[in-house]
């Protein structure tokens, strides 16, 4: 407990914690899934009770699916398989009593309307984070087409960012466009709900002029469509990562376990996997520059601008930085004179609250 309460003290110190924090509040309002773990919360858990439900989760073997990737030999591994996991005694009746189908997804809302907000927090070095979200909607139907469609999305959107922001502007280093579509309940039917987020670091003086920015390229990619030039490289971009990633490990782990907590997943991993595969390759064969700008208007509110939210991590100024602009805006000494009072005034009142602390 002691390890997790300075963890959570950590956190609460880190300025990215706050800004997440804060962006995760607007977005999902309370929802208690993505609410931030406080102290206060930390103290009301019994270490025991929790232990007892960790290891009651891991009790039922028969609820596990196991994926294992790399270059093995099923002659070695097969073995130590059956050892270390085959060894664990079933449980005499099954630990979870649940069908996925029957499962509630996250309870959350996306705001309606356009929403700004500033997070200041002290820094040792200034620094600006913006992150800007639309939300994303996909009806049930050709599901895994949807899902392929928005990482495709995704990517032109970051691309054309990048363009805009670091190589017309010169403002930015790099973007990154994420998507969350962890919102939905596990189930086969009903819509997949989540949101799709930019990320760049900047100057903080023109954070909201770059937030502008972006935002006009988003509405530009809807309402006029991306190039042919575009969406060759965007394939390009995404071909390259998937051969690269047939030669990583992590790769097919990720594809594996996608499969397999896939909603169109029947008990069968191979099936799932064959199936999103395909899906893949449709998208690939379909995606032109009409079709993009098609799914961009069907995924993201259209105009994007109706709909949104921006928040922007700054640097929070001391009290000290605040005084010497305030001398620096009033030049009359009369002022000068009465700010300084107010300073040392400031200045004496915090040295008596922490000596009455102390004493």
């Amino acid at each position: 407990m002691q390890m997790a309460e300075e963890a959570v003290r950590a956190q609460e110190r880190d300025p990215y914690t706050a800004f997440a924090n804060r962006v995760k509040e607007i977005n999902y309002g309370n929802s208690y899934f993505f609410r931030p773990i406080r102290l206060s919360d930390l103290r009301k858990v019994d270490p025991v009770k929790a232990c007892e439900y960790f290891n009651r989760c891991f009790k039922d073997p028969s609820t596990f699916t196991v994926v294992i990737t790399g270059n093995i030999d099923p002659t070695i591994a097969l073995p130590l398989i059956l050892q270390y996991l085959g060894g664990i005694p079933k449980s005499p009746e099954a630990i979870f009593h649940y069908n996925r189908d029957d499962l509630k997804g996250l309870p959350f809302k996306f705001p309606k309307t356009v929403i700004r907000d500033v997070v200041r927090s002290p820094m040792v070095e200034a620094q600006c984070s913006v992150q800007l979200c639309f939300p994303v909607v996909l009806k049930n139907g050709t599901m895994v087409e949807e899902i392929h469609c928005v990482g495709f999305l995704s990517k032109l959107i970051e691309t054309k960012i990048v363009q805009v922001l670091r190589f017309k502007h010169g403002q930015i280093y790099s973007a990154c466009v994420s998507v969350f579509l962890g919102g939905n309940k596990p189930s086969r039917t009903g819509d997949v709900r989540g949101d799709v987020s930019i990320n760049f670091s900047c100057d903080p003086e023109i954070s909201s002029k770059l937030v502008d920015l972006a935002l006009d390229e988003v509405v530009h990619l809807q309402e006029e469509g991306p190039t042919d030039q575009d969406v060759s490289t965007v394939l390009e971009i995404e071909q390259r990562a998937h051969e690269n990633g047939l030669q990583e490990n992590y790769y097919w782990l990720e594809r594996i376990l996608r499969s397999y907590q896939s909603r169109i997943y029947s008990g069968d991993v191979g099936t799932s996997f064959k199936i999103q595969d395909e899906g893949r390759s449709r998208v690939r064969e379909t995606l032109t520059p009409s079709t993009a700008q098609s799914a961009l208007r069907r995924i993201l509110p259209y105009p994007c601008k109706k709909q949104y939210t921006v928040v922007i991590l700054m640097p929070q100024a001391s009290r000290f930085k605040l005084l010497r602009s305030l001398f620096k805006q009033n030049a009359p000494s009369r002022d000068a004179k009465i700010l300084a009072a107010i300073a040392g005034g400031t200045v004496l009142a915090a040295c008596l609250w922490r000596y009455s602390r102390k004493s």
